[in-house]
Parts: C-alpha cells; structure tokens; sequence
C-alpha cells in the first residue's frame, strides 16, 4: 500500500516525563523520516510539554488506560503504510525497528511482535513479572490457539490491514492479549523477532501490577476463547466430563461428555480449514 503519509511511531505514556526526551531522540535517530506522535493518558507530570518542546505531536486520551490509548492509536492512525507501538520508559530499543518494520512495509506480516530478551545483567524484568510471561501463553494456548511466544510485548508494528480491520475492546494492560487472539482468530500473518529489553529509564515507575492486572489479562483470554474460540472450550468440558465418567463408571456423564467434544470439534475444522486458503 503506498501513502504518502509517514510511518508512525505511537507512544503511549502516563506519567513518562523523566524518560520521553530520551525515547524520543532515540525514535528520531533510529528513523528520521518517521512521525512520532505521543498519546499522554492523562499523565499529572510535565510528560506532554517536554513532547511538545520537542515538537512532538500529542493526542490526548482521557479514558484512563493503555488499552484506551491504543484505541485511541488505531482511531488516529489507520491511515498510516505501518504504526510502530512503543512504551515511553525506553524499555525497547528504537535501533531495532528494522526487523519488525520491513515485513509489515513489504506486505509480509500483519503484525510484527518484538519478542522481549531481558537484559538479565540490569535486572530488566522482574521475577513474577517473568513468570507471568510463561503461565500467560499456556493458558492462551489452550484456550485461543498457538500464537506468538511473547504474548505480553508492548513493542509491535500493525499493518494498515491490521489497524482498520481489528476493533479493539479492552481498557488496560490485558490489551496485548487482545491483540494477540485477534491475529489468530483472524488468521493474520503475525511475525515475532527478538530484541532486548532493557529496565526503565531511571525516574520512571511501572504502572502493571502484576496480580491484579494478571487477573485482567486470564479473564480476557477467556472472554475472547468465549467470543471467538468456544469450541475450545466446550472441548474441554466434554474431555473432562468424559474422564469424569470413566472414573466414576458413569455412562451418562461419558456420553455427555463425549457429545460436546463432537459438538466442539467441527466448528474447530471448519475455522482451520476456512484459515488456511
């Protein structure tokens, strides 16, 4: 698709003053003939007039939320060759961006998903946060399907394919995941590459909290398995309905069981087939 509109580089921030100058100098040199266009999410520091001194577009969003802001990105970007998402605490490396960029400019990819590598020396990401990151995707994979191995990356690049096609719902932190299970639903060409991930610039503060937005993040994996998968689910109570009958030597659970794993799995083949043309 040719445009004649810059690539766009959108950030999302609330409260990022002590690390927006640094990210943006380093989105400026990484790609100078890009847009970098800040989304401030109600931020109560002077986030917005160091963007703005710097003559950065800002766009405010007032729904509080990374969710609302990425909405708010897909709503004012749409018509952009391709829009790199980034966080404004300089955790992703702007000098990284070619990697994810090219396949979404030549057509080869929908979205391009940065796989987080945490640069362990500095204590990048801490322990629960890393073992969020492994319980997350199995729970997506059993529930939604296969999709990339880095679920929770906040650095990607969206086709304009992808930015006007997907119409995304949730308000915070489980955002991701959203955007991951509408690519697989979707059968959209997702290509995942890996890039370091450095701890925060110092002055900044992590905004997740790791339990109760890793409820968030579970609860909408399942929401969307509900909307978009629920053969998977209904596969799941008929295997355990089924064992469950075995165990206690009951024929009408097993049958019971047995008939919603029938009843699960020829939506499943139809939507397999349907995305593989």
């Amino acid at each position: 698709m040719n445009s004649p509109l810059p690539v766009a580089v959108a950030i999302p921030c609330y409260n990022e003053a002590a690390a927006i100058d640094a990210v943006i100098q380093a989105w400026r040199q990484a790609l100078p003939d890009g847009e970098i266009v800040v989304f401030d999410n109600n931020s109560t520091d002077d986030t917005a007039m160091r963007a703005q001194a710097l003559g950065v577009r800002v766009v405010s969003v007032t729904a509080q939320g990374k969710g609302h802001a990425v909405q708010a990105i897909f709503a004012t970007l749409g018509d952009r060759p391709a829009v790199i998402l980034t966080d404004g605490d300089g955790t992703y490396p702007a000098d990284r961006i070619s990697g994810l960029l090219t396949p979404v400019l030549e057509g080869k990819a929908d979205m391009a998903v940065g796989a987080r590598r945490p640069v362990a020396a500095q204590g990048a990401m801490s322990f629960v946060r890393g073992v969020g990151n492994l319980l997350i995707p199995a729970a997506f994979y059993v529930l939604i399907g296969p999709g990339n191995s880095d679920l929770l990356s906040g650095y990607r690049v969206f086709s304009p394919h992808f930015l006007n096609e997907v119409k995304l719902r949730s308000g915070g932190f489980e955002i991701e995941t959203e955007l991951a299970s509408e690519a697989v639903a979707r059968g959209m060409k997702v290509v995942e590459v890996p890039v370091p991930y450095h701890p925060r610039i110092e002055g900044t503060v992590s905004k997740l909290r790791a339990f109760r937005d890793g409820r968030r993040i579970l609860w909408m994996i399942f929401r969307q398995s509900v909307r978009l998968r629920p053969w998977r689910i209904m596969g799941i109570v008929g295997i355990g309905l089924a064992i469950l009958g075995m165990l206690a030597r009951s024929q009408v659970l097993f049958y019971l069981g047995a008939t919603w794993l029938v009843a699960a799995i020829a939506p499943a083949a139809w939507v397999r087939a349907k995305t593989r043309r």
